[in-house]
């Protein structure tokens, strides 16, 4: 049997809700009409999708057996990371641990990814060192911004430096965009429908050109939903990148050499079978992994999809698993 492991599945601890509850300013829940207000105007209604994250216990486990998922990699869904500082280290710690305890219960089938109160890099670093060391998680999963800030800023530095010293890679979530460029039609648009994309596309080709990956060479990032519509645009970034060269633009390399030797990205959320054919054509197999979304995705469709994707046995295992044992390292 081929051996599949999953590399955005995602969850909530209570603890966060709780939090989200008590505040008077987003992001903030609302227990009677279930719905999450990330931002003035950006509401996402959690009747459905809130008892699915919460719920990373038998449920689940069940749900990926019965697809055929041997392993999955548990993400804390968006939010810790926007808030003020001491709550957000609070709020981390207590996800990381609550994961914790769950892989305790299903050693075989779960492997963690730590939420880290990013606004303190310092806190930060000590947090992933004691995620890595006292738990074995093997991620750092972040987000395409902070509120005011994102990660390709220097100030973030030390956490991506601490991530490369511990051997874990980076999984770069979306979150919404800053600025309101796509407020005004809802957290569809905003979201998953335009923003999502939009702000993690800018991220990451700002940690590109801001020379983060010269500097560390070893860093593995990890890109969802076929690498943000960017295998699309790889070329004429390439293009741009050494017809209009400037001294603001620190990378050694063209963008498309860091993703081949940096950057990977997974399935998540996108069941197109153009777009998997170009991220293919583009990256190469060797490069992408699988990621279901769920369950902001329905794990059995995804399931379906890469099922009818035209792939050799020898893509499909490097899809599945073996991407992730030569890329990443990770031990199954």
């Amino acid at each position: 049997m081929m051996r599949k492991i999953d590399f955005e599945n995602h969850f909530y601890d209570q603890s966060f809700i709780d939090a989200l509850i008590k505040r008077n300013q987003p992001p903030l829940y609302d227990p009677t009409s279930k719905v999450l207000t990330w931002s003035e105007g950006i509401t996402m209604p959690q009747n459905i999708l809130l008892p699915q994250l919460l719920e990373v216990a038998e449920k689940r486990s069940q749900l990926m057996k019965e697809q055929g998922i041997d392993m999955a990699v548990l993400s804390s869904s968006p939010g810790l990371e926007q808030l003020d500082i001491e709550e957000s280290i609070f709020l981390c710690q207590k996800a990381n641990d609550a994961l914790a305890e769950v892989i305790k219960n299903y050693p075989t089938q779960y492997l963690g990814s730590a939420v880290l109160p990013v606004k303190d890099p310092v806190a930060a670093c000590t947090e992933l060192e004691r995620c890595v060391k006292e738990y074995g998680f093997v991620c750092w999963h972040t987000h395409s911004n902070y509120g005011e800030t994102s990660p390709d800023e220097e100030l973030y530095r030390p956490i991506f430096r601490k991530a490369v010293e511990l051997g874990v890679y980076v999984y770069l979530h979306p979150q919404l965009p800053n600025g309101g460029r796509t407020d005004g039609y809802g957290f569809t648009v905003a979201g998953p429908g335009l923003g999502f994309t939009l702000d993690t596309m800018i991220t990451i080709t700002k940690m590109i050109v801001s020379g983060l990956f010269d500097e560390l060479p070893n860093l593995k990032v990890v890109l969802g939903h076929l690498g943000e519509g960017i295998p699309f645009l790889l070329e004429r970034m390439d293009n741009r990148l050494n017809f209009l060269p400037n001294p603001q633009i620190k990378c050694k390399e063209e963008a498309s050499y860091y993703f081949k030797n940096n950057i990977m990205v997974t399935t998540s959320g996108n069941m197109c079978k153009e777009a998997f054919a170009c991220t293919k054509n583009v990256l190469g197999i060797d490069n992408i992994l699988f990621g279901s979304d769920y369950p902001y995705e329905s794990l059995p469709d995804m399931m379906e999809f890469l099922a009818n994707v035209p792939l050799t046995d020898d893509e499909k295992e490097k899809l599945y698993y073996k991407n992730a044992i030569d890329k990443l390292g990770i031990i199954i």
